[in-house]
């Protein structure tokens, strides 16, 4: 029988304990409400977080917040990434005002790129600018371009490859850069669900399994009374299940002034 031939590829090789001191040197950016109990204290630098819920939920808005924060208060580059045609510049402005950041300043770090079609959207990493060094990458609309070019059940093959080869390319590519990435999807009702099936079992994230294998922390987003906004660690190879309460005012999203806001 003949010999195998050897393999050119080195493996990089690791303890436990030399992980755990890479992993303690890991920035995070905070969203500034109880949002970061969930996650540790803010969304990980390499690492993809995503937000999901019913439309009007309050996603945009938390990646408009994140957005205003890296380029006004870290005054670091933003890579907005718009797929629903959602993307509004004065509602940027206003939260950048409200926060007293320097208004024009940051704006100039948030740069947007709102792909019409798939093959847009995945050349995204092959194409940012090089004087473009983000530190946060927001993609509102994640899976909307796969469901809108990819229509029918003959296609679902193929959309979830091309969907599967783009978040892979996105984790690594995040990893690569030290890059914190925040998406937002949308959601379908699950088919067999029943009215005791628990809200975040009853609305699923589009894009299934090729989306929650790649997703380090997945948070449902939904409305509660009185404009307040439930926030709820679905998973996370992290974090314990929890779930937080926050309001959108003209700050974007904050904190609840009392826990009476939340009842």
């Amino acid at each position: 029988m003949p010999k195998k031939k050897k393999t050119d590829v080195k493996l990089n090789w690791k303890t436990a304990y030399d992980l755990m001191l890479e992993r303690e040197k890991i920035k995070r950016i905070p969203t500034g409400t109880p949002i970061d109990q969930l996650i540790g204290g803010g969304i990980e630098e390499g690492s993809v977080t995503e937000f999901y819920g019913e439309y009007g939920s309050g996603k945009s808005q938390i990646l408009f917040t994140l957005s205003a924060y890296v380029a006004g208060e870290l005054k670091e580059d933003v890579v907005f990434v718009d797929c629903e045609d959602t993307f509004k510049p004065e509602r940027i402005r206003e939260i950048l005002e409200r926060r007293g950041y320097p208004v024009e300043e940051a704006m100039k770090r948030i740069h947007l790129l709102q792909p019409i079609t798939v093959e847009e959207l995945t050349a995204i990493f092959e194409q940012i600018p090089k004087d473009i060094k983000p530190k946060l990458l927001c993609i509102d609309g994640v899976t909307t371009l796969f469901r809108a070019e990819y229509i029918g059940r003959e296609t679902l093959t193929e959309r979830q490859g091309i969907l599967r080869k783009f978040l892979h390319d996105l984790k690594v590519w995040a990893k690569q850069n030290k890059v914190a990435v925040a998406i937002a999807n949308q959601v379908y009702e699950k088919a067999d669900a029943t009215p005791f099936t628990p809200l975040e079992y009853r609305e699923l994230a589009v894009g299934g399994h090729s989306l929650y294998h790649t997703v380090d922390d997945r948070i449902f987003i939904r409305k509660a009374k009185g404009g307040t906004r439930i926030a709820k660690l679905v998973d996370s190879s992290s974090h314990p299940p929890a779930e937080r309460p926050f309001k959108i005012t003209e700050k974007g999203v904050e904190p609840l002034e009392s826990e009476s806001e939340s009842a």
